[in-house]
């Protein structure tokens, strides 16, 4: 049984990396038996229903889960991010919070009931992503979403003054430690 195992993972949030995330995880857990898993994360961020079940996965899980900022943490991966139960930044890092957006196939054509599901999923998605970060923080749900209006990256301070990370600190990884990348199959 290990102390701890660290996962670095830097790749969008869509449903195939969400379910790799999942997958790679649960064979570590099954493997190691972590009393911590130490997340290496940067991400773009993507899809809100892939980072919403991330969350709750990781917020499940019965490890200790700490989440490390090694890059920028944009979009729906602050969610994710934001599921550690001790979250660090590295110095040199970013955040960004910004609103959601939609991306429509060329030449889409929705009938009005299509279009009102979409503005619906759409508010939807805003709502629980404010109501996550308003939690797991200290922000209020407004703003975050005056956060989500402006779409300006945030410095590490930024995070530690707002509640986002406990603190500003360089990665260091123990030497003997199991460290894996959570990284596409080919």
């Amino acid at each position: 049984m290990e102390k701890i195992v660290f996962l670095t993972f830097h790749d969008n949030i869509n449903l195939e990396s969400a379910n790799r995330f999942m997958d790679f995880c649960n064979k570590v857990i099954q493997q190691y038996k972590p009393q911590q898993l130490y997340f290496l994360l940067s991400s773009t961020g993507g899809a809100v229903d892939s980072g919403v079940t991330l969350y709750n996965y990781i917020r499940g899980l019965p490890q200790e889960v700490i989440m490390h900022n090694v890059g920028s943490i944009d979009s729906i991966a602050n969610v994710i991010f934001l599921a550690g139960k001790i979250r660090y930044a590295t110095p040199a890092s970013a955040f960004l919070l910004h609103g959601i957006y939609w991306t429509f196939g060329q030449n889409t054509t929705l009938t009005y009931t299509q279009m009102q599901e979409t503005v619906s999923r759409f508010d939807a998605a805003e709502d629980l992503t404010a109501k996550i970060i308003g939690e797991r923080t200290k922000l209020t749900p407004e703003e975050v979403r005056k956060l989500f209006r402006q779409g300006q990256s945030k410095d590490p301070t930024f995070a530690l003054e707002k509640g986002l990370i406990d603190e500003i600190r360089e990665v260091k990884i123990p030497d003997g430690v199991p460290v894996y990348s959570i990284v596409a199959t080919k």
